[in-house]
């Protein structure tokens, strides 16, 4: 039985509004473990909780080990303990009070199976056999109101309270993400985004761009410019990543 292989390529851009980029990467190839996390907060606030967040469970990631069950039991671990650094960063200094961050982490086995975590409201979409669909839900007030049939999805995208999350590393006491998990095939591709992404590019258009790049650079250049042209109202980060067999 081959084993599977990945290539990943990640972007992170300040938008055209922002000040700082408070968005957070980590990507360890050889390990499978790929992390986005997107930041609140202020003062510099929100970057030193993304940070936090993808430091802290990237590392965790890339050492956990056992059966799937097992590397769903760290991977919560991991987010707790992020969640608990954050809280201390915020007692040693009250100036980063109410800071917090999303958290979407990626990790992939070569014997073929993928975990999912996820908090937050930044994404992660896989697309195979030309199906495009986003994995992760959105823990956000916007997500609620759809989820209960008061708002209609088209209306989601770039609604006015679209930045109000319900659910996040820092701001929680018991920050659990919810897990995805399933199996591999050649081809698959994989996207973790952050809002400044989905908020002004459709999923349609998402889809697009990545069916239709000529390579994963090219996509993540795409996808930025598109965000960018539709305001860059927010940070804009996207990694991607490719799998296929040896």
């Amino acid at each position: 039985m081959s084993e599977f292989l990945w290539t990943s390529v990640a972007l992170s851009d300040v938008g055209r509004v922002r000040a700082a980029n408070e968005d957070s990467v980590f990507t360890n190839v050889e390990s499978g473990v790929f992390v986005v996390a997107d930041g609140m907060g202020g003062h510099a606030a929100g970057e030193v909780a993304s940070a936090i967040a993808s430091q802290t469970i990237g590392a965790s990631a890339c050492s956990a080990c056992g059966t799937l069950d097992a590397l769903r039991d760290q991977l919560v671990a991991a987010f707790l303990a992020a969640g608990d650094e954050i809280s201390h960063q915020v007692e040693q200094d009250p100036t980063r009070s109410g800071m917090g961050t999303t958290c979407t982490v990626l990790m992939l086995q070569a014997e073929g199976h993928f975990l999912i975590g996820h908090i937050g409201d930044s994404r992660a979409y896989l697309l195979r056999d030309d199906e495009f669909r986003r994995v992760t839900r959105d823990h956000s007030w916007v997500q609620e109101q759809v989820d209960r049939g008061l708002i209609k999805p088209e209306q989601a995208m770039g609604h006015p309270q679209s930045n109000i999350i319900t659910r996040a590393l820092g701001t929680d006491p018991t920050p659990t993400p919810d897990l995805y998990s399933g199996t591999l095939q050649q081809g698959d591709s994989f996207l973790l985004a952050s809002d400044g992404l989905t908020d002004l590019v459709a999923d349609e258009k998402i889809a697009e761009i990545l069916a239709n790049a000529r390579s994963a650079e090219e996509a993540a250049e795409s996808l930025v410019g598109a965000a960018n042209r539709g305001g860059g109202f927010d940070n804009i980060t996207v990694l991607i990543v490719n799998v296929d067999t040896a």
